[in-house]
């Protein structure tokens, strides 16, 4: 076990409210006019308004609707982009429909009205086409303290780094979500923040041979309303597994997510895998579910090779009151199937990253072992009363026909792993909750961060304490991968 002790974090939030809400955060907004993707933001599912925007009434051109309170209204935009013409009910006349074009070749045209609210956002005159635009960007700056021996790979080898002390762009999440005439969803989003070894054999990686791989996340096309299914989405999208998995990078109350996540939830993918899925949830919101096909990769790229696995995600409120201040969460994610190349490797990081991913110490590891398929159940909890929450998970995979090196078939092998964290708002705010997402959503400050002498100005934000523990063993018969607990402390800054 190693001892992580210090790590000061600094964090950019995603562009979703006209305050900034984040840890030790900077926003910055980024306009990419050029992408289109869905309204939800990062990892959280796309969840439609009560009333789909197809069947909102066009507003007149000559007529625009009053501004609602909060809205920051800025100057019409016009693009020019191919758009299919809006299916329109016989009795119905539009009440705008696209320019003619002046010849066979020339590009219809459309205009869309840009504002604020929620995040920078565009939208077409008659509702039928919706844009957002964002991102999230986090630095973490690390100190370990230890001998560098405490900080070498598991089995002994020497890691690049050690114990070295570090600041890092951990994240440079760039995105673009919205909707056409509400059925459609898109979303667009990359991380620019990864890189990769650039080297030819074995060779040990280094800061001189890194090379920048920007890593596709949620990028995918989403049907609503598929009779039987609900809401279809095709692409690269996160799996079907694990609550912290499925919540947003900008919304989690650490900067890493648990040794869960390392070894069993995103071991080499991120978290995400290309497929099909299905979801909903019902009238009531009680309770989602989500499931589908998935091709499995041992990248972050989005390339999967010949192997099948599915998975599935049901959640619950059994307890559920005075909007959110008071819940239970239950959830059951399931994800198995084949394995890439007849291979499983589950390992685990320092929770404390100080350098890229591939060169940050590991502390547990199976290495490459022969085996056939692999199962993984994973049941969650979290409890929120007032300012304070409660989530926990626990991870356990079996593995099939496993074949260490020099040793014969061992049959199915068991690792599991879990943690337990408490969260406590020391301003009085509580933890948001996404009843169609079955996730925790991002949190809102009482009272915006403001610290001016002239005009009695003055407000600290949201602050938030928050401690985990984390366990994780990766031992079972012949497979003798390690066993590590760890401890993390951490203090959130809202703003």
């Amino acid at each position: 076990m190693v001892r992580e002790t210090a790590s000061i974090l600094a964090r950019f939030a995603q562009l979703a409210r006209p305050r900034i809400h984040a840890a030790c955060v900077v926003a910055i907004a980024v306009l990419l006019p050029s992408c289109l993707a869905a309204s939800g933001y990062a990892q959280n599912a796309v969840a439609p308004p009560d009333v789909p925007r197809a069947s909102v009434s066009p507003l007149p051109p000559a007529a625009p609707a009053a501004e609602a309170a909060g809205t920051v209204s800025l100057p019409d935009a016009t693009f020019t982009m191919p758009m299919p013409q809006a299916p329109i009910a016989p009795e119905q006349e539009p009440a705008w429909t696209p320019q003619a074009a002046s010849s066979p070749d020339a590009p219809r045209s459309f205009p869309l009205d840009a504002s604020w609210t929620d995040g920078l956002q565009f939208e077409s005159p008659n509702k039928q086409f919706h844009l957002h635009v964002g991102g999230i960007g986090q630095i973490d700056s690390v100190w370990p303290i230890g001998p560098s021996s405490a900080f070498n790979n598991a089995g002994g080898s020497t890691s690049t780094v050690q114990n070295s002390s570090a600041t890092l762009l951990r994240r440079a999440i760039l995105q673009a979500d919205g909707e056409i005439y509400g059925r459609f969803d898109f979303s667009i989003q990359f991380d620019f923040a990864n890189a990769s070894n650039d080297n030819d054999g074995e060779q040990p990686p280094t800061f001189g041979n890194l090379a920048s791989n920007p890593t596709p996340l949620n990028v995918w096309l989403q049907m609503r309303d598929v009779p039987f299914f609900g809401y279809v989405r095709f692409g690269n999208q996160t799996k079907t597994i694990g609550m912290e998995n499925n919540t947003s990078a900008g919304n989690l109350p650490f900067m890493e997510r648990s040794d869960n996540q390392d070894a069993f939830y995103g071991p080499f993918d991120n978290g995400f895998s290309l497929g099909i899925t299905a979801w909903n949830w019902l009238a009531s919101e009680r309770a989602t579910w989500r499931y589908g096909i998935f091709r499995p990769a041992t990248n972050a790229f989005g390339v999967a090779l010949n192997k099948y696995t599915v998975g599935a995600r049901l959640t619950a409120l059994p307890w559920y009151k005075n909007d959110g201040r008071q819940l239970v969460h239950i959830g059951l994610g399931y994800w198995g199937g084949e394995l890439v190349q007849d291979e499983l490797r589950d390992r685990a990081r320092i929770l404390l990253r100080n350098a890229p991913g591939f060169t940050v110490p590991i502390l547990v590891d199976t290495t490459e072992v022969p085996g056939s398929q692999q199962y993984t159940i994973a049941p969650e909890l979290a409890i929120v009363y007032g300012s304070l929450t409660i989530q926990a998970e626990y991870a356990a995979q079996f593995f099939t026909d496993a074949t260490p090196s020099g040793v014969g078939n061992e049959g199915t092998v068991f690792y599991r792993g879990g943690y337990v964290e408490a969260l406590y708002f020391l301003t009085g705010e509580y933890q948001p909750y996404d009843r169609h997402a079955g996730v925790f959503d991002r949190v809102i400050p009482l009272h915006d961060f403001c610290w001016r002498g002239g005009d009695c100005c003055r407000s600290c934000g949201a602050w938030q304490a928050g401690a985990r523990f984390g366990w994780l063993n990766l031992n079972d018969k012949d497979v003798q991968g390690g066993v590590v607990y760890d401890w993390t402390l951490g203090m959130n800054w809202f703003w």
